[in-house]
């Protein structure tokens, strides 16, 4: 295909920040859990694969399960950096670019060592999970991505037997293709279907509507924040070059899924001749991988759970005083999600909402798909007939956000959601709900009780047009939380009103 068909989302900066790049973590990582035993696979450009943020001080040996190998130029495995390799090499010489800056700098944005800046001794720079391994898929050169080394690098990682996939680049065709027309839609299908997290970047075209990209059900996709979670606390804006949902290909999921720190990110960059260097670089290219890191910090803490289980932690924990740098006014969700991620937070998060692998299947039906563009899909999985089977609107799949479209024909719309206790056994959540004027929100029933661990609870929620409001179009935000006496487990609910 085309290399152009996609491209690395960044956007340069001219400043170099002496700052740590630790990205506030702190509350995570003085628990002990700093994403140990998890691998991250990580498709970019290129990597400088000696650079002193893939060095293996302190590093365990990788999990028994790896099965990955270093077959790429000028770099040696470690323990740190546990595989490397490259799918471009169809490409023209000039094309390449092995020691990438673009890859070099999401990499240890996600789980780089702890260097110290070279013109700062007071300084140093780490990834957000320093102590997870990292693969490198070179799959990207001067001119972009193309869709072949893409898929090819995804088989290898799976067989690998990477945890975590981080996809810093996406589809630049304005057209947008449909989930059938996309091979690396099915590529990641298959990685989720083998339990593996993907987390991919929402791209960099600004405020228009419909502009991100790595929309699926099953991908956490990433806008960017201009700040990180800190204290004392510090203004959050969604910059102006984050894209934008809705999809315009998933039939009404919320999208983006979250933000994630992405400008001037201080990470590291392919070495000077002055030794390790850093640069900083903005984007949804650098917020894409610190989420890659949050999910091995969670992976790490909790191995058993599911990509699903994973992206809800993520997204129900999230803090949502963000404002968007256009407006000036409080973001929507079309810009920000579920909100800012807070990582100390993703790792107890209470609740979850899971979705089970096969659960997908209907949903692909049900947005209206053949036969045969589902098995297009989520081959090698065994052939489906949609016909025989109960289909799924998007709205009903157990998302952690919820997103309906009420129209005078269907002044109100009910959707079921289950959710799973993670937390204490013996635990209560009531419900609370925020509703703008013009519609309104109930929750039946408004209170969960568990009596142990990994116990399902279900619930309904319906939308409704307020009275009087039939005139009245547009889109609207409204959320509902489920509060314990430790937990506030938040979902955002998107409404259209046509």
């Amino acid at each position: 295909m085309d290399s152009t068909k996609f491209a690395l989302h960044v956007v340069l900066s001219s400043a170099l920040l002496a700052a740590s790049a630790m990205h506030d973590h702190d509350a995570v990582r003085n628990g002990g859990n700093m994403g140990e035993g998890v691998v991250i696979g990580v498709l970019d450009d290129g990597i400088d694969a000696g650079h002193p943020s893939f060095g293996d001080e302190g590093m365990p040996p990788p999990p028994a399960k790896w099965r990955g190998r270093c077959k790429y130029a000028g770099a040696a495995c470690n323990n740190k950096l546990v595989g490397a390799r490259e799918f471009t090499r169809h490409l023209p010489p000039g094309l390449l670019t092995r020691a990438g800056t673009h890859g070099t700098h999401a990499s240890s944005v996600a789980a780089g060592a702890s260097v110290r800046c070279a013109d700062d001794s007071a300084a140093s720079v780490s990834g957000v999970a320093p102590r997870a391994h990292l693969a490198f898929y070179q799959v990207c050169a001067a001119q972009g991505c193309s869709r072949g080394p893409i898929m090819h690098a995804v088989e290898t990682a799976l067989a690998d037997g990477v945890d975590i996939l981080s996809l810093s680049l996406g589809d630049d065709d304005d057209a947008g293709l449909g989930f059938h027309e996309d091979p690396v839609v099915a590529a990641t299908f298959s990685a989720v279907m083998k339990g593996v997290f993907v987390c991919a970047a929402a791209g960099n075209k600004g405020s228009t509507p419909g502009s991100l990209t790595n929309d699926a059900p099953w991908i956490l996709t990433v806008g960017a924040s201009s700040q990180q979670q800190g204290s004392p606390p510090h203004p959050v804006t969604i910059p102006a070059f984050s894209s934008r949902g809705p999809s315009r290909n998933n039939g009404g999921v919320l999208k983006p899924d979250v933000v994630g720190p992405g400008v001037d990110i201080l990470a590291a960059v392919p070495r000077s001749a002055r030794g390790p260097s850093f640069a900083s670089l903005s984007g949804t290219s650098m917020s894409a991988p610190h989420l890659s890191g949050v999910a091995a910090l969670v992976k790490s803490a909790h191995p058993t759970w599911s990509p699903a289980a994973i992206k809800s932690a993520i997204m129900t924990t999230a803090d949502t005083s963000v404002t968007d740098e256009i407006t000036g006014a409080p973001a929507s969700y079309f810009a920000m999600g579920a909100g800012l991620v807070n990582p100390a937070k993703a790792v107890d998060p209470g609740l979850v909402y899971d979705i089970s692998r096969e659960e997908y299947i209907p949903y692909l039906c049900g947005l209206g798909c053949t036969d045969d563009q589902v098995n297009r899909i989520i081959f090698p999985a065994p052939a489906v007939q949609c016909a025989r089977m109960e289909n799924t609107e998007a709205k009903d799949l157990n998302s952690p956000s919820i997103m309906v479209e009420l129209t005078e024909e269907r002044p109100a719309v009910t959707v079921r959601r289950t959710v799973t206790n993670v937390g204490a056994a013996r635990s209560v959540y009531r419900v609370e709900v925020g509703a703008p004027d013009g519609v309104s929100v109930a929750v039946t029933p408004g209170l969960l009780q568990f009596d142990e661990v990994n116990q399902k609870a279900s619930f309904t929620v319906t939308v409704e047009r307020a009275p009087g409001s039939a005139s009245v179009t547009g889109v609207w935000d409204a959320q509902l939380a489920w509060v314990s006496e430790a937990h506030v487990v938040r979902s955002p609910i998107s409404i259209s009103k046509l």
